[in-house]
């Protein structure tokens, strides 16, 4: 009878989180993974067939662990991402912050889909204007995000809640050709629901 398996993918993966986050993503390898596991490599190498393998299945596990959000609320999807980026640092950088393959998705966001089509219900605009407002606003909060995952500033909640407030006003002034505070006002109450 064959030994029974007692290390799973999940496992596997759970690991590999756990390292990365104390020892950085340098330090993501089969042989340290199966040191996380204290097991030999042989398990890691049954449930996954390279260390290219692992590393692509572990950035759709984190993003869908510490990233995936109910975009019914625009400001609290961005939050999300910000607070990722400030409490793991080192998941962060492992997802944003590595050389890209040609032809890779230069941004991942698991939320995208679900995010513009509310940005295109809620505000009245076309797919491709809210499309392009979404991509501005994730320029933006990628920005501060890789600031505060390099350590290069460490923005306080209030900081960050007043600097989205900030730009969504502003992107959204671009967007919908605002005139007015007045006529601004009525945008935002539009979208209050994406912002509570």
């Amino acid at each position: 009878m064959p030994p029974r398996k007692r290390i799973f993918r999940e496992d596997i993966l759970r690991a590999a989180v756990k390292l990365v986050q104390e020892q950085g993503a340098q330090a993501l390898s089969v042989r340290n993974i199966a040191q996380k596991l204290n097991c030999s490599t042989q398990p890691i190498y049954s449930e996954f067939e390279n260390m290219e393998t692992l590393r692509d299945e572990l950035m759709t596990y984190v993003r869908e662990k510490y990233l995936r959000e109910d975009a019914s609320n625009y400001k609290q999807v961005a939050l999300s991402f910000l607070r990722f980026a400030r409490r793991e640092k080192n998941l962060f950088q492992l997802v944003y912050l590595r050389q890209r393959a040609a032809g890779e998705t230069l941004f991942e966001d698991p939320n995208e889909m679900q995010t513009i089509y509310k940005l295109k219900a809620n505000l009245k605009l076309s797919q491709k204007q809210a499309a392009e407002m979404h991509r501005r606003m994730q320029y933006y909060c990628y920005s501060m995000a890789v600031m505060m995952a390099t350590g290069y500033l460490n923005f306080s909640e209030e900081e960050i809640d007043e600097e989205l407030t900030e730009y969504y006003r502003i992107i959204l002034s671009y967007y919908k050709q605002v005139k007015s505070e007045e006529e601004l006002q009525q945008w935002l109450e539009h979208s209050r629901n994406l912002l509570v």
